[in-house]
C-alpha cells in the first residue's frame, strides 16, 4: 500500500470517531434535554396541583371566616360573653392565611389539618353561642314575668296607696268635732242676776251661743279649744283683744275662746260674750270653729 493510501486511510478513520464522538455527545444532549423536559413539565403540573390547592384551601378558609363573621354579626349582644373564644378563632385563622400564603407543601397539609380543627372550634362555638341563647331567653322569660308580677304589684300598690288615701281622708273627716241645735241669742239680766233673753239690741247686755258637740270616738280625748267668732252687723269681727287663731294656715281674729275636756261624749256647751257698750241692730253671725275646722254657726237679729 501506498503512502498516499495510508494518508487517506487514516484520515477517513479520523472522520468516522470525530462522527462517532458527534453522534454520542448529540445523543446524550438530547437524552438530557427529554429528561429536563420531563421533569419541567412534572414541577409544572406540581405547580399546578399546589396552586390550585392554595385557592380550594383558601375559599375554605374565607368560607369559615365569613360563617364566623356572620354568627358574631347576628350574636352581637353575646360578644362580651365570648370574647375569649372570638379571640382564639380569629388567631386561628391568621394562621392558617400565613400558611396558605407560604406555599410550600407542607404547610398546605398543616393548614388543610388546622382548616378541620378551625371548623370544629366554630362548631364548638355556635353550640357555645346556642347555650346562651337558651340561658338569655329563659332569662328574657324570667324578667318578662317578672315585669308583670312588678306591674300587677304597682297596681295594687297604686290600688291600695288611693284606698288608703281615702280612708286618711275620711278619717280625717271624721275626726273634726261637729256640732247640732247651735241656737245664738241676745240675754239680760234683770237686778237679781237672772238671764231673759231678748230680741232688742239697746236691752241685751251679752251674746249667748249655745250647742251640743256630738259623740266622736275617732277624736283624740283632751283638752279642746272651742273658739268662736261674732260678725257684727257691718261685717267685722267682734274682738275686745284682737288675738288670733290659725284658720286655714292664717292668722285669723276671733271673738272669744273656751277650753273644755272633750271625753268622746255628746256635749252641751253654752259660751257667752260680753261687748262692753250697747250693740247695734242688726244681724250678728257666730262662727264656732276648732282645731282649726269650722264646726258649726248660727246668727241672731237685734233689732
Amino acid at each position: 500500500m501506498s503512502v498516499e493510501n495510508k494518508d487517506s486511510q487514516s484520515k477517513k478513520t479520523i472522520v468516522i470517531i470525530i462522527i462517532s464522538l458527534l453522534l454520542g455527545v448529540n445523543g446524550l444532549l438530547l437524552w438530557q434535554f427529554f429528561n429536563k423536559k420531563t421533569d419541567l413539565q412534572q414541577t409544572k403540573v406540581e405547580l399546578k396541583n399546589t396552586t390550585a390547592e392554595k385557592e380550594t384551601l383558601n375559599a375554605e378558609l374565607q368560607k369559615v371566616k365569613g360563617d364566623f363573621d356572620k354568627l358574631n354579626q347576628e350574636n352581637a349582644g353575646l360578644q362580651n360573653l365570648l370574647s375569649s373564644k372570638d379571640e382564639e378563632i380569629r388567631s386561628k385563622i391568621a394562621e392558617i392565611q400565613r400558611l396558605i400564603n407560604s406555599g410550600d407543601a407542607a404547610q398546605l397539609k398543616k393548614a388543610k389539618e388546622e382548616i378541620a380543627n378551625l371548623k370544629q372550634l366554630n362548631q364548638n362555638y355556635i353550640a357555645q353561642i346556642d347555650s346562651l341563647k337558651a340561658v338569655n331567653k329563659d332569662l328574657t322569660n324570667q324578667n318578662s314575668t317578672l315585669n308583670q308580677d312588678l306591674s300587677t304589684a304597682n297596681t295594687k300598690v297604686g290600688a291600695l296607696t288611693q284606698e288608703n288615701s281615702t280612708l286618711s281622708n275620711k278619717v280625717a273627716i271624721a275626726s273634726i268635732l261637729k256640732t247640732v241645735n247651735a241656737i245664738t241669742s241676745g240675754v239680760k239680766y234683770k237686778g237679781s242676776g237672772k238671764e231673759i233673753e231678748t230680741t232688742k239690741a239697746k236691752q241685751t247686755d251679752r251674746i249667748k251661743t249655745c250647742f251640743t258637740i256630738v259623740e266622736n270616738q275617732v277624736v283624740d280625748k283632751g283638752a279642746k279649744d272651742i273658739y268662736l267668732r261674732i260678725i257684727g252687723p257691718d261685717g267685722t269681727i267682734l274682738s275686745s283683744s284682737n288675738e288670733t287663731f290659725m284658720l286655714k294656715g292664717q292668722a285669723s281674729v276671733y271673738t272669744i275662746r273656751q277650753t273644755i275636756f272633750y271625753e268622746n261624749k255628746s256635749t252641751d256647751l253654752c259660751i257667752y260674750w260680753e261687748k262692753g257698750n250697747s250693740y247695734s241692730a242688726g244681724k250678728y253671725t257666730v262662727e264656732i270653729y276648732c282645731e282649726g275646722n269650722q264646726i258649726g254657726s248660727s246668727s241672731v237679729t237685734l233689732k
